[in-house]
């Protein structure tokens, strides 16, 4: 009979029911281990014969009847990936590939399970498996796959959005601690993003209500054995809230201590504690964070940790200086403060600095540290350092109309006014609108590079341009900068060049 598409002739008797080849529909499915154990029994047979190919359409024909069996699905990956050595492939064959790709999730979950097996480096694929194992409550055999596509997400680049998609599969499975640590993956990427903070807080509350439990998910209770205590259910409720009273932080903080005591290497604890601290945010609490983040980042090797903890030192300097700053605005006259926040924001700054080169290091792919390393390089005046990240940044659109603005004034303070003229005329053209503060900072820069460049080279028509842009300024918002004074500058400028041209 020929179930997968091969000849009668070749194909040998499987014992396996007639018909069982075809796409499942939409159907919700029902899983039959008994049928499911003919496909594993004679994949095993297969596979010893050392045809990894028609194995590996076995195991998927058997996860087909049972999706739920984990042992079914090792196999299967041991079968894919000998056959992709052996065949030196990276994607299924025809024949392979035609008995999987129907509708419905379990169709799509053999089929992302098949090229993810015969390519197991496809990261893509892998989270695509997993969203799929969710949508059909997969517990034990999506933690399987967690376990493997957590790893390889975070490898090279990490996308904030595959580590999103990856934590909502993971809350749908109630694998929480994955959850977690994929949330906290995805806020290293964007420490702004206060909503993904909240909800990670959330997650990082319910794993610990739920710690026990994911080990003992076929028994009665499952994951929720122990949100049924009343004092466990306060915590989880205090720690899930973004704005806590001070008693209700420092049971947090008690908590999630007493925790990290149990489990001192435990990458969830860790985080747990030293947000749980953050949180509360006592004069002791951020170094006793700092401390603990960067030993867990000792004994890690998880950059992570070290990035949270620069955030902390970074977040204390700026406190600092803050204060000297207040002290200025209090004695502007005071010219020993003035000059202590002057090399105080310089410091400041080459921390800043230090910090992002670390992580430009460690993630070189990233722009956005790219862009954000550039900003502080040209806050102390490192134009050239900062011309060559800009030139990196502007390849990612969140940042690109602000990289062209800061290569412009770059180019400026060197002198480049050609190359500054260029590219403050391309930041424009990249805006959507003219109106806000950065599109005006893109026309005044271009207005200034056009100014030097008339009075340098006695160049009328780049006066002109340059005033007909100050004259759009002030119109916009008159009291923009010193837009008045540039303006009447310019229109004296354009009648010097046109009464020397005339004479």
């Amino acid at each position: 009979m020929a179930i997968f598409g091969r000849k009668k002739d070749d194909e040998p008797d499987d014992g396996v029911p007639e018909g069982v080849g075809a796409p499942a529909s939409d159907a919700p499915f029902l899983p039959d281990p008994a049928k499911a154990a003919r496909f594993f029994d004679r994949a095993k047979a297969v596979y010893e014969s050392t045809n990894f190919e028609y194995a590996t359409t076995l195991w998927l024909q058997g996860l087909r009847m049972d999706p739920t069996s984990v042992d079914g699905l090792e196999q299967f990956f041991l079968s894919a990936q000998a056959y992709a050595g052996a065949a030196k492939r990276d994607k299924p064959s025809k024949e392979q590939a035609k008995n999987f790709g129907g509708k419905g999730p379990l169709e799509k979950y053999l089929e992302e399970l098949l090229h993810w097996g015969i390519k197991p480096t496809d990261v893509t694929r892998a989270v695509r498996a997993i969203e799929q194992a969710a949508k059909m409550g997969l517990s034990e055999p999506g933690y399987w796959i967690g376990e493997r596509a957590l790893p390889m997400a975070l490898r090279d680049k990490p996308k904030k959005d595959q580590l999103l998609k990856l934590m909502q599969a993971f809350k749908k499975l109630e694998a929480f601690d994955l959850a977690v640590r994929a949330g906290e993956q995805a806020m290293a990427l964007d420490r702004g993003d206060t909503n993904l903070d909240a909800e990670v807080r959330n997650l990082s509350a319910q794993m610990t209500m739920s710690r026990g439990g994911y080990e003992r998910s076929g028994e009665e209770g499952g994951y929720r054995t122990n949100v049924r205590n009343s004092e466990a259910q306060r915590r989880l409720a205090e720690e899930s809230q973004i704005v806590k009273s001070e008693d209700a932080a420092t049971r947090v903080v008690e908590a999630s201590k007493a925790d990290w005591e149990t489990r001192p290497t435990d990458r969830n604890a860790i985080a747990r504690y030293a947000r749980a601290l953050q949180d509360r945010g006592l004069p002791e609490d951020e170094k006793t964070a700092f401390e603990l983040l960067m030993n867990a980042y000792k004994e890690t090797s998880e950059y992570r940790f070290r990035q949270w903890a620069g955030d902390l030192r970074i977040r204390h300097a700026r406190r600092k200086l803050a204060k000297i700053r207040d002290a200025v605005k209090a004695k502007p006259d005071d010219a020993e403060l003035q000059e202590k926040l002057r090399k105080g924001a310089e410091a400041f700054t080459r921390m800043e600095i230090e910090e992002f080169k670390q992580r430009v290091e460690n993630y070189p792919t990233d722009l956005g540290m790219k862009y954000e390393l550039g900003v502080r390089h040209f806050q102390v005046g490192e134009h050239e350092e900062a011309i060559s990240l800009f030139q990196e940044a502007q390849g990612d659109p969140k940042t690109r109309s602000r990289c062209l603005n800061y290569l412009g004034q770059s180019f400026l303070k060197l002198g480049w006014l050609d190359e500054a003229i260029d590219t403050f005329q391309r930041a424009s053209e990249s805006m959507e609108s003219q109106k806000d503060e950065l599109a005006l900072d893109v026309r005044y820069g271009l207005m200034q590079a056009l100014e030097r460049k008339a009075r340098e080279h006695n160049d009328l028509s780049a006066a002109e341009e340059a005033y007909k842009i100050g004259s759009g300024i002030a119109v916009q918002q008159i009291n923009f900068r010193d837009i008045r004074a540039r303006r009447d500058a310019l229109q004296k400028l354009v009648r010097e060049l046109k009464g020397a041209a005339s004479s």
